[in-house]
């Protein structure tokens, strides 16, 4: 036998976890920390509205609105209505008996763009066109061209064919990059879409990135031609979060590594759930802050009458203010450089999950402080590093580990800390560095380039929330901790008071999943309450941890050493595993910059212990005292 018991062996192995994952992100570190700088974009027709709006000079608005973080410009390709209704080219469009052009082989809906042959336009326009649809055909009608398109006016009104050359030069003259939207246009093959737009950049250099526009990316399904010409030409690719265009998040792969994530709020979202102002600042520097995000697309919002111009203008330097105080600088970002994957990750997630998993089971059979053999000790090592090597080369065993790796941490965290009730702050020290390792763990083997541009998802998101609960609910039962075995409860009929904690329970569940988007039902004061914690902790804590999962532990500590409800506890102790699991989980967000993760779970851990103990010395006394007096006063 060897000098060191069970529990000795835990920390020791969640040490080393901890060490290894610590080695394996270093270049995911450097990557982050280069990647600060962010960029406001806002559409070229929408510059040109205020223009007209506000009587002012569209360059001279540019000036001051670049000023403000407003680095690029979105210019489009209009569709056929597009062009119908809001044409600024020097073009007519419409059906051909519209002009007078009538032919066996030209019916009279044929498609038809008709230009002056002198506009700087038509050269580069109809260039445009007949590398996009090859069978594009000319007719002189003189001093005009008649453009004739490969389909009727049905066939493009949603179409998108004619890129917006007044926004791209207005660009190019004032030096601003741009992010060009094409849309789909099934007439136009992968390829010709890729040579139309090889040539478009060709004259216009400044077109700086590609994001979809409507509901198909351009070139769908073959995402070949396009990606390798955006990559030899070194512009990157911008896939809007939480917007599902078919065929983009293909094309995102494609274009790995250079992806630079976006974020859009529509006017219809604004308007249909009356996002306020302040609500909307919060969006954007949480995408930027903790998603990540580089690109944000902003817009003069429609819920305020008049005085468009002046509004768009407060907005963005208040939420530029909010996003400098965080760190960032604003200028046209760069793509996320990718970092190999992590050998040291798997084998900290190896070792987490075999010495997690192996002294659960210890827990479950009261052998924490049992001596464990040399023979026992080589089999869990040996099985860590088997366990490296088929999380390293099997992908799906990966995917599989990586929730139970969590889940496995924020149990073992969550026990150790619930057990110290006689040592509560070496307690809380124990789960949080317990929590960190193996979120650390998870963070280095599984937080890959890819994950971290949301390529590739995380499996175990959910099993790390919901596995902890239940895997400390099983201990309890089976260890007693509960004065209750699971037989004797299902037995037995139900207590008024289990009932209502269950009622609270499925409460508060509804009300976390109805908050879930962070903005919607979300009152004013909460919007200005995360904001000052946001610019005086840096990172808000998860509410999950601060205000209920933490302050349940130093509850749990309180009522067990007073000796108090101990029918009741079960229902405190799970509670506080929610801190444990939330925080693990936290880790398990790839797209937030890691160091921001780790102030986040140090955050919810003091600020919540800090509260709870709060709330236990009100209860302590105050609360107990008051109805010891009141209780006299009654029975005399």
């Amino acid at each position: 036998m060897i000098d060191l018991k069970a529990r000795k062996i835990i920390m020791t192995a969640i040490a080393a976890a901890m060490l290894l994952a610590c080695l394996g992100m270093i270049p995911r570190l450097r990557a982050e920390q280069s990647n600060k700088t962010v960029a406001f974009a806002m559409e070229f027709r929408d510059l040109m509205t205020l223009a007209v709006q506000s009587d002012s000079p569209a360059d001279k608005i540019w000036e001051e609105i670049n000023r403000l973080g407003v680095i690029g410009l979105s210019v489009s390709e209009f569709t056929g209505e597009e062009l119908s209704l809001i044409n600024p080219l020097p073009l007519k469009y419409g059906p051909a008996e519209q002009f007078g052009i009538s032919s066996e082989k030209i019916l009279p809906d044929r498609a038809v763009i008709l230009m002056d042959r002198s506009s700087p336009y038509f050269g580069p326009l109809y260039e445009y066109l007949k590398l996009k649809m090859p069978a594009v055909e000319i007719i002189d009608i003189v001093p005009e061209a008649a453009i004739i398109l490969p389909g009727n006016t049905s066939d493009f009104k949603i179409s998108s064919f004619v890129p917006d050359l007044h926004g791209l030069d207005f660009c190019r003259e004032n030096s601003i990059p741009v992010l060009f939207r094409p849309g789909s246009c099934p007439v136009s093959g992968a390829a010709d879409t890729a040579a139309a737009f090889d040539k478009l950049t060709s004259i216009y250099s400044n077109i700086k990135n590609v994001t979809a526009s409507g509901m198909i990316m351009a070139g769908y399904p073959d995402y070949k031609p396009l990606s390798e010409v955006m990559k030899r030409k070194g512009i990157t690719f911008s896939q809007t979060e939480f917007i599902k265009q078919v065929g983009a998040a293909g094309f995102a792969e494609a274009m790995y590594p250079m992806v630079i994530p976006l974020h859009s709020l529509t006017r219809d979202e604004v308007v249909s759930r009356s996002i306020s102002r302040l609500q909307i600042t919060e969006r954007f520097v949480r995408a930027i802050h903790e998603r990540s995000v580089r690109l944000i697309m902003v817009r003069p919002y429609d819920l305020n009458m008049g005085g468009r111009l002046e509004v768009f203008i407060e907005d963005l330097e208040f939420t530029g203010g909010s996003i400098k105080a965080r760190g960032y600088e604003f200028g046209w970002p760069s793509n996320l450089k990718a970092w190999p994957d992590s050998l040291a990750g798997a084998l900290a997630c190896a070792i987490t999950l075999i010495f997690c998993g192996w002294f659960y089971i210890v827990r479950l059979n009261a052998g924490e402080n049992e001596k464990v053999s040399i023979k026992a000790l080589s089999f869990l090592i040996l099985a860590s590093l088997m366990m490296s090597v088929g999380m390293w080369k099997v992908p799906l065993l990966a995917r599989v580990c990586g929730g139970l790796c969590g889940a496995l941490a924020a149990s073992e965290a969550a026990l150790a800390a619930l057990e110290s009730c006689k040592k509560p702050v070496l307690g809380a020290v124990k789960g949080l560095f317990i929590v960190a390792a193996g979120g650390l763990a998870i963070a280095a083997f599984y937080g890959t380039t890819m994950a971290a541009l949301r390529l590739t998802p995380f499996s175990g998101v959910k099993l790390t929330l919901l596995l902890p609960p239940l895997l400390v609910l099983i201990h309890d039962l089976r260890r007693r901790v509960h004065p209750e075995s699971l037989p004797e409860i299902i037995n037995r009929p139900a207590v008024w008071g289990e009932l209502f904690l269950i009622g609270i329970m499925i409460l508060a569940m509804l009300i976390m999943a109805l908050r879930s988007d962070n903005v919607s039902n979300v009152p004013t004061w909460e919007v200005a309450f995360r904001e000052f914690m946001e610019r005086t902790l840096l990172v808000r804590p998860r509410t999950k941890e601060f205000l209920i999962g933490y302050p349940a532990l130093v509850f749990y500590w309180y009522v067990v050493r007073k000796g108090w409800i101990p029918g009741y506890r079960e229902a405190v102790r799970i509670v506080s595993v929610l801190a444990f699991s939330s925080a693990v989980n936290t880790f398990c967000h790839f797209h937030t910059l890691l160091s921001l993760s780790v102030i986040r779970t140090i955050n919810g851990w003091w600020l919540g212990l800090l509260i709870g103990a709060i709330a236990v010395a009100v209860i302590n006394y105050a609360v107990i005292p008051m109805s010891k007096k009141l209780t006299r006063e009654i029975h005399s």
